[in-house]
C-alpha cells in the first residue's frame, strides 16, 4: 500500500464513545384489536312515574281524632245500646261526646241499664254451642254418679226492672250486687223506696205543692178525703210543716183558701 498523503484527524478527546444497548427495544402485537366503533349510543329514557305533586296540606293536631276505646251509652239506637269510643263497625259507635259517662268494658256499660236484657245492650253475637253426634263407648258403660254436683246459689241482691231481687237468676253481666235488699233499693230504686223494698207507704202528713192541681196538698192517701193529695211522689219534693208555709213557699200571690187543697 501506498502510504497517506497526510495525517488522519485525532479524536476528540472531550466526547467519549457510547456504550452499547443492553437489551434491543422489542415491539410485540397488540394484546386485542381495537374496536372500530362503539357498540351502542348511550340513552336516557323518559322517567318511569311522573313527579308526585306537592302534599295539599301540612297534618296538624287538629285533623287528629283521639279515641279513649272506652263504653258508652248510644241513646239514639234501640232506646239505648252500649257501644265504643272507636272508629269502624260496631261495637264501635264513633267519638264519645266530653259530657257522656264511660265505661272500662261492655258489661259494665250495660249494668247502667240493668231494665234491658243483655241482648237488647250489646252488639256482640252469641253462637250456639256446636252439636256433636253421640257415639256409644267402647267399653261397659259406667254408673251414674249418686249425686249431681251443684253450684251454690248467688242470693245477694241485685237491680231487676223495678225492684231489687235475689232469686239467684242475676245476668252474667250483672256486677251491682248487695249483701242486703235495702242497700240495693237505695242504690237504684231511691225515687221508689218503699216499693223496692215491698212494704206500704205511709203518708207522712205534711204538706207539698201539687202542681197539677196547682194546690197544696197533704201527704195522704186519696181515699182518707180532706185535703190528702195521695202520697209524695218522690224524697226531692219539699215537704212543710203546714198547709200555709206550702203556700207561703209556692203560691204567695193566692190566698190560704184559693191554695189549700180541699177533696
Amino acid at each position: 500500500h501506498q502510504p497517506s498523503n497526510s495525517p488522519t484527524k485525532q479524536p476528540d478527546p472531550t466526547k467519549l464513545p457510547t456504550s452499547p444497548p443492553t437489551i434491543s427495544p422489542t415491539t410485540g402485537p397488540p394484546s386485542k384489536s381495537p374496536t372500530l366503533h362503539p357498540t351502542q349510543k348511550p340513552t336516557t329514557g323518559a322517567p318511569s312515574k311522573p313527579p308526585t305533586p306537592q302534599p295539599t296540606s301540612t297534618p296538624t293536631e287538629d285533623n287528629i281524632i283521639m279515641y279513649s276505646g272506652q263504653f258508652y251509652v248510644d241513646w239514639a239506637v234501640d232506646g239505648g245500646r252500649c257501644v265504643q269510643d272507636c272508629d269502624g263497625p260496631r261495637p264501635c259507635g264513633g267519638k264519645k261526646d266530653p259530657w257522656e259517662a264511660g265505661f272500662s268494658s261492655e258489661s259494665v256499660c250495660c249494668s247502667t241499664m240493668s231494665y234491658r236484657p243483655y241482648s237488647q245492650c250489646t252488639y256482640k253475637v252469641s253462637t250456639p254451642a256446636p252439636i256433636t253426634p253421640h257415639t256409644a263407648p267402647a267399653g261397659s258403660p259406667t254408673k251414674q254418679p249418686t249425686n249431681k254436683p251443684t253450684t251454690p246459689v248467688d242470693t245477694r241482691w241485685y237491680p231487676g226492672a223495678s225492684k231489687c231481687m235475689n232469686d239467684g237468676q242475676a245476668p252474667s253481666w250483672q256486677h251491682n250486687k248487695y249483701s242486703s235488699q235495702s242497700t240495693c233499693c237505695k242504690s237504684h230504686f231511691s225515687w221508689g223506696y218503699n216499693g223496692c223494698m215491698g212494704t206500704k207507704t205511709v203518708g207522712s202528713g205534711k204538706w207539698y205543692i201539687n202542681w197539677g192541681l196547682s194546690k197544696c196538698v197533704k201527704d195522704c192517701e186519696k181515699s182518707q178525703g180532706g185535703s190528702c193529695g195521695g202520697l209524695v211522689p218522690g224524697s226531692w219534693i219539699l215537704t212543710h210543716s203546714s198547709a200555709s208555709a206550702c203556700c207561703t213557699a209556692h203560691m204567695s200571690f193566692a190566698s190560704i183558701a184559693e191554695c189549700q187543697y180541699n177533696y
